[in-house]
């Protein structure tokens, strides 16, 4: 007797539309062997009385020969007319433990391949077999559709089921990927692959397995909250809106939420019915938010909040259904999260500012670099202007006009090995490494090279100097300050910067410092083009000001603005690679 279609046929192809990625199809047929394993599971332990075996097996390597099977050791299908007829309907809605509503599941296929085929059995009965294609539902009305009554086949195994999907569309069989499928089990079944006894894991073509795991929120530090909301109290109705309060002693909402420290994990939180994923908190159109971004969007938070059996789905699963009294619960829920959101906010406000700390120390490490490469081809350039053709203190070679500073090193490099400059009576003397001099005697060799000894260039800028064998730190350094700014003596005025002692103290709460730091929605700041500027600009100021000192003032004229842009302008060039990154990236920028 063949089992007849009770809906009409065109709907069910058009539902099938909603599915657009094929990968997102198989946690269809994954979920209803994780449903049909619920008799087994044992909350108390939260663990299976038995070894749970879920495969999405991978054959085949195209289009046409290939297919997918989703095989487990469940309960197997009870009733495979109503699995197949029902649509609209499920003998498990209404279930806390099974996620099934609309009975829809099965035909998900029909987004991505012409045929169906399941193998089920159950503990006292024989194994059936049944196969549906997708060119039935072209039919106009329902009583043209119908499916062949079931029929026994062997199976290997007590009790179970095996679904496979097979002539796949083209580019649908091309869109599969291994790599995508175990994320998406990963992410659309996080809580429920935490119980113990379930082995969820995937099959390529090669044979290769990939076991599927739940995220380890241990793996990473940071501040959890945890919350337990057992009622909730809204009001129902426009005209006259009552209140309406919901009890949740049996099966609460949890949620759980971390505050990473350090590394963001970018995983966030997301809303979850019944152990499956249903959407990220700040994608679900339902929640109307205002704290989308900065919170529940914060690259450091992350968590879940299991919403139990309390919320239904829509039908796509990625959001919720409003109609009615799901809507009333619903709107219940986010109140109480609306509440929560003030209190999480100022969490995460103090793990911004404690961010930015260690942050604006990368940069400082950033601008210190760079300074120290200018100062070192700036000092060069500054005694080539002042000795041009002086014999007494040497004069610079041509190959120091285009020197490449590589770290800390300004010594130039040749094929012949490290050169290194002489005084001379202006002109060039290298002396290479592999390079000897044999036309003089021993003592008069000697006598030149202690006359010759290098000039090193008065630099106090440099990263290190040299005592002996010590290395001793000079120079500059920069700090970013988050005290107040200094005021200055005569305006009254606070300073953007100051030098105390060898260091720049640049005050990041100076209002010109603030509005040059973007904000994103996150709360975490971003490096402007203005901000490269602004650090460019005010630490060439103290840089040229001690430099001038060192050197002596010399006669007004415009080279010395020209002098100070210039510097202003190789600055912001080394610089350049942090313009438009997060602060929280530096480390990954780097300078040019």
């Amino acid at each position: 007797m063949s089992i007849q279609l009770e809906i009409s046929p065109r709907i069910i192809p058009n539902i099938a539309t909603l599915y657009n990625d094929t990968n997102r199809i198989f946690m269809e047929y994954i979920d209803n062997s994780l449903d049909s394993a619920e008799s087994y599971f044992e909350e108390s332990y939260n663990s299976y009385g038995k070894k749970i075996s879920i495969i999405l097996k991978i054959e085949g390597d195209n289009y046409k020969n290939g297919k997918v099977q989703i095989i487990d050791n469940c309960t197997g299908i009870t009733n495979f007319t109503k699995v197949v007829r029902r649509i609209g309907s499920s003998d498990k809605q209404g279930q806390y433990t099974t996620n099934g509503q609309f009975g829809f599941g099965i035909y998900s296929f029909m987004a991505a391949c012409e045929k169906l085929e399941i193998i089920s059995k159950t503990e006292k009965n024989k194994a059936l077999y049944l196969p549906i294609n997708r060119d039935q539902f072209d039919a106009t009305e329902q009583k043209d559709v119908r499916f062949p009554d079931p029929k026994n086949v062997d199976f290997k195994g007590e009790t179970g089921t095996i679904t496979t999907l097979s002539q796949f569309d083209k580019g649908m069989w091309k869109g599969i990927d291994i790599d995508t499928i175990k994320k998406e089990v990963e992410k659309h079944f996080e809580l429920l692959l935490s119980r113990e006894n379930l082995e969820l894991k995937i099959i390529d073509p090669s044979g290769s397995e990939y076991l599927c795991k739940s995220f380890d929120y241990s793996m990473y530090e940071g501040d959890v909250w945890e919350d337990v909301i057992d009622s909730l109290t809204t009001t129902s109705g426009r005209k006259k809106p009552k209140e309406v309060d919901f009890v949740l002693y049996n099966r609460p909402i949890k949620l759980f939420l971390k505050i990473t420290k350090g590394k963001s994990e970018n995983k966030n939180p997301v809303f979850i019915i019944k152990g499956r994923r249903i959407a990220e908190v700040r994608e679900a159109r339902s929640f109307k938010s205002n704290h989308k971004g900065d919170i529940w969007g914060h690259p450091n938070l992350t968590g879940y909040i299991d919403l139990g059996g309390f919320l239904e789905p829509n039908i796509a699963r990625t959001d919720f259904d409003l109609k009615k009294e799901n809507g009333t619960k619903a709107k219940a829920v986010f109140s109480k999260l609306f509440e929560l959101e003030e209190l999480i906010l100022e969490f995460l406000k103090d793990i911004n500012k404690k961010s930015d700390e260690k942050h604006y120390k990368e940069l400082e490490d950033e601008l210190n670099n760079a300074l120290s490469k200018l100062a070192k081809i700036d000092n060069m350039s500054f005694r080539t202007e002042l000795i041009s053709g002086k014999s007494k203190k040497g004069i610079l070679t041509d190959e120091f006009e285009n020197i490449e500073v590589s770290g800390d090193s300004t010594e130039q490099t040749g094929n012949e090995g490290e050169k290194k400059f002489y005084e001379g009576e202006g002109k060039n003397n290298w002396i290479g490494d592999d390079e000897k001099q044999t036309d003089k005697g021993e003592e008069e060799q000697k006598e030149q090279e202690s006359d010759n000894k290098p000039i090193e260039p008065e630099n106090p800028f440099e990263d290190e100097k040299f005592s002996g064998e010590q290395k001793k730190k000079s120079g500059f350094n920069i700090e970013i300050s988050d005290r107040e700014p200094d005021i200055d003596g005569e305006s009254n005025e606070p300073l953007r910067s100051n030098l105390i002692g060898g260091t720049i103290i640049i005050f990041r709460k100076h209002p010109d410092f603030v509005k040059r730091v973007d904000k994103k929605r996150t709360g975490e700041s971003r490096i402007s083009q203005r901000l490269v500027t602004y650090l460019s600009g005010e630490i060439t100021v103290h840089y040229k000001d001690k430099f001038i000192t060192r050197e002596g003032q010399p006669d007004y004229n415009k080279k010395m603005f020209s002098s100070v842009v210039e510097f202003i302008y190789k600055f912001e060039e080394l610089l350049s690679g942090l313009t438009g990154k997060n602060l929280g990236d530096i480390s990954d920028a780097g300078y040019n």
